[in-house]
């Protein structure tokens, strides 16, 4: 259930702000401006048993605020009005997660128990609002945030056991849900909604459990000039450019993974001192995309990798029996079909295939299936030259790869 809530909310929230990198092509004036402030109720789902260790309660309050840049049908846009009018923007909030206590905690070697905790958070993101459903005065759809995040306590032996969830003082934020907005006066509206956030490092240092939130929110929002939630026309705008047909794109990745297994058995056999490495990865990817949209685009691909083969000794000795090193390999080969959601020069995928050998250790860990979600910036002056990021679902844990390709 835990990875499925990963995956999911790093699908939508990186398929929903697709466009919001991109907002140095929108006007930026006062017609298009807006601040809110909200407040959140946050709900802590017992993702890996959080729950049954706070002592307290496992609801926290969150205050934050945001500042927007809408979209508005004046602007004539065709990629606006294919998405309804989207708003996007940036915040800032405050989640007062450290007044959550746990209870005593002692660590394996230990007499006397280690006082742990959470720690407040801070997010600073990037958000995207849609609309499913818009009149002059209401507006409701789906929403998501991604960003990155920071908390004074994580992870630590000796003096946070407790606290598997937050494996680094930085990490990632994301969330997505659905928003809703009443326009009170031509300069003020109410806003609310529920979302689900998680945070967590990506798998970069263990432990790195997470957290699961859902939460409610309430806010207002001022708009800088008068503003109407104008229903999308039957009239188009005119239609863009783009590079329509079939497409080969190339691209290398890299990145780091590293494994709570690998960490547990340092700590099991006294060497609790010795942090678990974050072990690189590479990979290589092929893909044949056939555009025929501005805004979508399919196709297949193949990917081979590389990673740091060290794993299979920590099957080893959690186990207590010698595995055939044969079934450890250093490479990784997948197929894999590819579906592209394109936003100006921004563009989001969802990637579903099958790996056909078995990864680097831990290899009974691992699911049959590859997932991957990400986004690309093409180089409008650079011919096809593109950079991005993928998240990749281990089954274990996230894994951020960043990229650098060319469509030809």
């Amino acid at each position: 259930m835990k990875n499925t809530i990963r995956t999911g909310l790093l699908a939508v929230g990186l398929l929903l702000t697709a466009g919001s990198g991109l907002s140095s092509a929108q006007t930026i004036d006062r017609e298009h401006l807006s601040v809110e402030a909200y407040a959140r109720c946050n709900d802590f789902l017992n993702s890996a048993r959080l729950r049954d260790i706070l002592l307290n309660t496992h609801v926290s309050g969150l205050v934050g605020v945001t500042a927007g840049l809408t979209t508005l049908p004046e602007d004539g846009n065709w990629y606006e009005w294919a998405y309804n009018y989207p708003t996007f923007g940036i915040g800032l909030s405050h989640d007062f997660a450290g007044l959550m206590k746990f209870k005593p905690y002692i660590p394996s070697g230990n007499k006397e128990p280690v006082d742990s905790r959470l720690g407040d958070i801070v997010n600073l993101y990037g958000w995207a609002q849609f609309d499913w459903v818009r009149t002059r005065t209401f507006r409701f759809g789906p929403a998501a945030e991604i960003g990155l995040a920071y908390s004074d306590q994580c992870y630590d032996y000796k003096t946070n056991p407790g606290n598997v969830y937050i494996g680094s003082h930085v990490f990632f934020d994301v969330g997505a849900g659905l928003h809703a907005e009443l326009l009170l006066a031509p300069q003020w509206a109410l806003t609310g909604g529920v979302y689900l956030t998680h945070h967590s490092n990506a798998m970069h240092t263990a432990e790195n459990c997470g957290t699961n939130e859902l939460s409610l929110s309430v806010g207002t929002r001022y708009y800088l000039a008068p503003v109407q939630f104008t229903p999308r026309s039957a009239v188009r705008p005119e239609r863009p450019e783009y590079p329509k047909g079939l497409h080969l794109q190339v691209s290398a990745a890299a990145g780091v993974l590293c494994f709570v297994d690998e960490q547990v058995v340092y700590d099991r056999n006294g060497h609790s001192d010795h942090k678990a490495p974050a072990r690189p990865r590479v990979v290589l990817c092929t893909e044949l995309v056939w555009r025929y949209s501005p805004v979508f685009a399919t196709g297949i691909g193949a990917e081979g990798g590389w990673s740091d083969n060290s794993y299979w000794m920590t099957d080893v000795l959690q186990t207590g029996r010698e595995d055939d090193p044969d079934n450890y390999s250093p490479f990784h080969a997948g197929i894999y079909l590819t579906q592209e959601f394109h936003y100006r020069q921004i563009s989001a995928h969802v990637i579903v295939g099958k790996y056909l050998s078995k990864r680097t250790g831990l290899a009974d860990r691992f699911g049959p299936v590859l997932k991957k979600v990400g986004m690309r910036y093409q180089f409008a002056r650079l011919g096809g030259l593109f950079a991005g990021v993928d998240l990749r679902d281990t089954h274990r844990g996230l894994n951020l790869e960043w990229s650098l390709g060319y469509r030809f």
